[in-house]
């Protein structure tokens, strides 16, 4: 068996009608060989080639930090979309917290009733822990905006200057974010 090697130039008999240049074609190309100018429209054509190249790497560049920027968001919106809520459940949390004082101080003889509600704000607790919900340190340590809510200074002995007192009321982080600033006051 011979191999038939195939000739790369193609034959004007081997074209259909649509793969023909037209005669119109044709002499637009005789014309411009002849005007001379070939070279500056290759010229032309290959900085438009790279001005398209560019645009699409720029293209491409942009939907690909879009696609990053959709999923950071999206991230964000799953760790963060309870924030709301969550903040509801802290009132919760603050009236269990207030009728623990209240019994504490009216009441210091029902142990078992006061007992149920550490346990219930126990559970409470536990719960948020479970959301990424922590307190927020607030007894004891230096006063710090980011975390604390200063409502008042007061004079304090042997106390250093700056420091968190007393706590007002309870502050949480969810995650890395303040979810409610600790409310306190520092010594001055």
């Amino acid at each position: 068996m011979v191999d038939e090697k195939k000739d790369p130039q193609v034959h004007e008999d081997d074209m259909t009608e649509k793969d023909r240049p037209s005669q119109e074609g044709l002499q637009e190309a005789e014309e411009t060989v002849e005007a001379g100018e070939t070279g500056d429209d290759v010229a032309e054509l290959k900085a438009q080639v790279e001005e398209f190249k560019d645009r699409c790497l720029r293209a491409y560049a942009e939907m690909d930090n879009m696609r990053k920027r959709l999923a950071r968001e999206r991230q964000e919106i799953v760790k963060f979309g309870t924030e709301k809520l969550l903040r509801d459940f802290l009132l919760v949390y603050d009236a269990i917290h207030k009728s623990i004082a209240t019994a504490t101080e009216l009441h210091p003889e029902d142990e078992q009733f006061i007992e149920g509600l550490r346990m219930t704000e126990k559970l409470f607790l536990e719960t948020l822990k479970k959301y990424q919900v922590e307190p927020i340190q607030a007894q004891n340590v230096p006063f710090d905006p980011n975390y604390h809510e200063a409502l008042m200074q007061v004079p304090r002995e042997g106390v250093e200057k700056g420091m968190v007192v007393d706590e007002i009321e309870k502050g949480f982080m969810v995650h890395d974010r303040v979810l409610r600033p600790a409310k306190v006051t520092v010594s001055g």
